[in-house]
């Protein structure tokens, strides 16, 4: 090293080289940092990073008084309050007491259950109209006089229960015990061809129904027998009633 060449330092300025006597030991005397880099050693790693602070890390929630008056310039809810770094509204707890939320789910739950029981009472109704065939119309009730049965009586009707069903309703009183059974036929004035249509119950009533290939304009009558229990299906000869069938 020549007297006057400089000497390189840390901070990167230069002084001039100092000379000592070769007697006496060299040192060197330490330069002061310069005022920049003392203050940068206080700034926060973020800060000096630059681009690598989040600009959400750096935000913070504005006070009640302010937000209130942003709230008002732009028409929010006073409800709406954004929080700290989200730059967006959010919706406040609901801080009502329990007792009051719990109200309120009990009458949206009876009021939806009690929509779903009006849609389907509705809806069964609805279908019953559709699925339901025309009402029953009944015809007069003519009488059954006594023929072989002395003391006995009754009465016959007609209902029509569709347009090309109907049913035969009889009621006969006063019969007296058998051990065979009493069975209703329609017929006509020569008692020829006769239609079977069922046996009276112990209490001495049916509802029977009328084949449909039947013409009751052919077999006006309706006759009552008194049958044996022995197999045979035909007309015993033997009449409790009879009447002519209406309607």
């Amino acid at each position: 090293m020549t007297e006057g060449e400089p000497v390189g330092v840390a901070s990167g300025r230069s002084v001039p080289a100092q000379v000592y006597p070769p007697e006496r030991p060299f040192h060197t005397r330490a330069i002061p940092q310069p005022t920049g880099a003392r203050e940068a050693e206080h700034v926060p790693a973020q800060a000096r990073a630059g681009t690598g602070a989040e600009t959400e890390d750096l935000l913070t929630a504005p006070p009640d008084g302010v937000w209130r008056s942003i709230a008002s310039e732009l028409h929010l809810g006073a409800h709406l309050r954004p929080p700290a770094g989200s730059g967006g509204p959010t919706t406040v707890p609901d801080k009502r007491p329990s007792r009051d939320r719990a109200w309120a789910r009990r009458s949206a739950l009876i009021l939806a259950t009690t929509a779903l029981a009006a849609a389907t009472m509705f809806g069964a109704l609805a279908t019953a109209r559709l699925t339901a065939g025309p009402p029953s119309v009944a015809g007069p009730v003519s009488r059954l006089a006594p023929l072989g049965v002395p003391g006995a009586a009754g009465t016959v009707r007609l209902v029509r229960v569709s347009a090309t069903d109907g049913e035969v309703e009889v009621t006969v009183a006063r019969l007296p015990p058998t051990d065979g059974y009493y069975e209703v036929w329609l017929m006509n004035q020569s008692h020829s061809p006769l239609v079977q249509l069922g046996t009276l119950r112990a209490d001495g009533t049916a509802t029977l129904p009328i084949p449909p290939q039947i013409d009751l304009g052919a077999h006006p009558l309706v006759d009552v027998s008194v049958q044996a229990s022995n197999g045979n299906p035909a007309h015993s000869g033997v009449s409790s009633v009879r009447g002519r069938l209406y309607g």
